[in-house]
C-alpha cells in the first residue's frame, strides 16, 4: 500500500465508525490477527475522548487526533512515521476535485458513447461493491455480534462480526462528521460514487468484532483473520500515544504531493 493510500485507508477506517452510537468511556480492544499461514500476531487499538490508535492488517498503525484533525502514520516495517493536517487532507480533497472538474471538461468533448463508458469506470468502484446482512452470529470477548458479508466484485470478501454493544467516546462520532464532511466534496461520477460507497456502509451498524478479509489476485488468494480477544473500559496511559523509540519522522506524502 502506497503512503498516500495510507493516509485515506486511515480516514477511512475513521468513517466506518460512524454507524455507532456516541459515550464517553475509553476503549482498549485487544485482537489477534492471522496472516495465511503466518504465525498470530496481536494488535492493540486505542480510542479515548481526544484521539485514537489502530493497528492496520499490514503491521502499521495510524493515530488521530480529534481537535486538530491531524493524523500520523506509522509504519513499523521501515521504523519511520508521518503526519498528515487537516489542511494537507483538505488541499488534497481540493486537487482531486480540480482534477475530476478538468476530466469532466475534456470528457464533454468526446461521443456519448465513451463519455458514459468513462463516467462508468469512475464510479465504478461504488456498484461493484455489495453489502449483505449474513446469517447468525455469536459472542466475543463477551459481546454480541451479527454477522455481515462485504464483497468487491469477486476479488475481496470481508465477513464481519459487528456488535452495537460498545460505544465509542462522543467526539469520535464528531471527528467522523467533520471528516465525512471534508471527504464528500469531490464531485463528478467518483464523488457520486464514493457518495454511494458511503451509503451502503451505513448499513453496518456496529463495532467488528471478527474480519476475515480474503483478496484474490492474478490467481494468488490472501487471507488476513482478526479477532478481538479483549475490551478495557477506562482511562488508558499517556504511553499508549507516544511514537516508538528510534523511529524517523519523514515528509509526508500529501505535502509532496501538493509541491
Amino acid at each position: 500500500m502506497s503512503a498516500l493510500k495510507r493516509s485515506f485507508a486511515a480516514a477511512g477506517a475513521m468513517l466506518a465508525l460512524a454507524a455507532l452510537p456516541a459515550a464517553a468511556q475509553d476503549l482498549t480492544i485487544v485482537s489477534k490477527v492471522t496472516h495465511n499461514n503466518e504465525p498470530p500476531a496481536t494488535a492493540t487499538n486505542y480510542i479515548a475522548s481526544s484521539r485514537m490508535r489502530m493497528a492496520n492488517p499490514d503491521g502499521g498503525e495510524f493515530m488521530a487526533e480529534f481537535a486538530s484533525g491531524q493524523m500520523t502514520i506509522i509504519d513499523n516495517k521501515k521504523k519511520q512515521y508521518y503526519v498528515v493536517t487537516r489542511q494537507e487532507m483538505q488541499a488534497v480533497t481540493a486537487h482531486i476535485q480540480a482534477q475530476m472538474k478538468q476530466m469532466e471538461e475534456q470528457m464533454k468533448g468526446m461521443p456519448p458513447a465513451v463519455r458514459e463508458k468513462m463516467a462508468g469506470m469512475m464510479g465504478g468502484v461504488a456498484q461493484a461493491i455489495d453489502v449483505q446482512k449474513g446469517q447468525g452470529g455469536r459472542k466475543i470477548a463477551g459481546y454480541s455480534c451479527e454477522n455481515w458479508v462485504v464483497t468487491f466484485g469477486e476479488m475481496v470478501r470481508q465477513e464481519q462480526c459487528l456488535t452495537i454493544e460498545l460505544q465509542y467516546p462522543v467526539q469520535v462520532w464528531d471527528a467522523q462528521k467533520d471528516l465525512a464532511a471534508s471527504m464528500g466534496g469531490v464531485g463528478g461520477p467518483m464523488g457520486e460514487g464514493m457518495g454511494k460507497m458511503y451509503e451502503k456502509f451505513k448499513q453496518m451498524k456496529g463495532m467488528p468484532l471478527a474480519n476475515t478479509s480474503t483478496t484474490k489476485i492474478l490467481g494468488k488468494t490472501s487471507t488476513t483473520t482478526t479477532e478481538v480477544t479483549e475490551i478495557k473500559k477506562g482511562p488508558i496511559p499517556a504511553s499508549a500515544w507516544e511514537i516508538p523509540a528510534g523511529y524517523k519522522k519523514v515528509d509526508s506524502p500529501a505535502a509532496k504531493m501538493l509541491k
